[in-house]
């Protein structure tokens, strides 16, 4: 039996992405001891590293009818990024890129047409904010968009930031309030017993009052001992940089492409192969990324390669998080943020400080022990 009388609790958080590093931090300001144990190298790498840096709540919620759960979740996180940004920006050694400036969806031809009266008709549902332009208010918002432009949903309260810039500013900002944050150390067992959680791997043995687990996808391999990890499934994704010879005025998330500008380069993504967690890149993948963004901004077809990569994003059959107490006593799951681990950073982080210190719950729709399909890796 795990003790639940904690003054200040020592904080074992599995996993150094965007909810590993948020958590470390929130709960480091409250007081917790806090160590990050990071199985790479470097912290803050992973996912986090390789996704756009974007915080388009409104954009997802309705572009996935993801239900209202996720866009109370989404909207209360996305509240949260201005105090966020500007408490992490004195821990950055880069600019952190934070800005609200909106996304932009543009729709062409029929399909366009489509695609958004189905986003319209999903952000009336869930009450989230927009605009609907036609095509001459589009090209206004952004100069350049293609032919065949239809109109386009606009989302004001969207907004990106530089995420791989955002990783050493959470291991600074933690280190900061006196956590740590450890590298080259996975964990390959956890087991709980009279006086804590044991953890236990190649590099050593650890004791934690609470433990998160937070590692992405790769938390599967822990499913022998935190069941509910096995319920995640790896979603590879490829993405490309190009030479920023357009000026976004802010994030474009159209059907087959998105695009978010970052210093020296815009970004554009990104591929889903479900069940894939390799990192090799496929130059027809690349071409595929390239088409559909000169589709959306033709003078983009100008612009020189950057860099191509990869990564993997930490996937669940109904595409919501794994968010509450594992079967595993101590331990709490921050798990199955998809390709939303940036933008849901702050309020699962929260919800896990809550839950870690006794003093909240999480939405039953995140619940680790509902019906969820363990998804087969191909």
């Amino acid at each position: 039996m795990v003790s639940k009388r904690l003054s200040s609790p020592r904080m074992a958080i599995i996993g150094g992405g965007a909810i590993g590093l948020a958590s470390a931090w929130t709960l480091a300001r409250a007081g917790a001891q806090v160590t990050v144990l990071e199985a790479g190298p470097v912290a803050g790498q992973g996912a986090l590293a390789a996704s756009g840096g974007m915080l388009a709540q409104g954009f997802e919620g309705a572009n996935e009818d993801a239900g209202r759960a996720f866009v109370a979740l989404a909207e209360r996180s996305l509240s949260l990024w201005d105090d966020w940004a500007e408490r992490l920006a004195p821990h950055a050694a880069a600019p952190l890129g934070y800005r609200r400036s909106g996304s932009l969806s543009p729709g062409f031809g029929s399909r366009g047409e489509a695609w958004l009266e189905r986003l319209e008709a999903n952000a009336l549902l869930y009450g989230i904010g927009f605009e609907r332009l036609d095509a001459a208010a589009a090209r206004a918002v952004q100069p350049g968009l293609g032919d065949g432009l239809v109109g386009a949903m606009r989302f004001p309260g969207d907004g990106e930031i530089d995420n791989r810039a955002l990783g050493p500013a959470l291991v600074n900002a933690i280190r900061a309030e006196g956590g740590e944050v450890r590298t080259s150390w996975p964990v390959t067992r956890v087991s709980s017993g009279r006086d804590g959680v044991a953890l236990s791997g190649p590099a050593g043995r650890m004791e934690a009052d609470r433990v998160i687990l937070a590692a992405g996808w790769q938390s599967r391999d822990l499913s022998e001992d935190i069941p509910e990890a096995g319920l995640l499934v790896p979603v590879k994704g490829q993405m490309l940089s190009v030479a920023p010879v357009v000026d976004l005025t802010g994030c474009i998330r159209a059907v087959d492409a998105y695009l978010s500008a970052k210093p020296g380069r815009i970004v554009i993504g990104a591929t889903s192969e479900v069940g894939a967690s390799d990192d090799a890149t496929l130059p027809y993948l690349t071409s595929i990324l390239r088409e559909a963004a000169e589709a959306v901004l033709p003078g983009l077809s100008r612009a020189e390669t950057v860099e191509v990569w990869t990564g993997v994003r930490p996937g669940t059959s109904d595409s919501l998080p794994i968010l509450g107490r594992s079967a595993c006593e101590g331990v709490v799951l921050g798990l199955g943020a998809f390709r939303n681990g940036v933008l849901l950073a702050p309020a699962m982080a929260e919800t896990i400080r809550d839950l870690v210190l006794d003093q909240g719950e999480a939405d039953p729709a995140f619940a680790p022990d509902r019906p969820l399909t363990a998804l087969t890796q191909g």
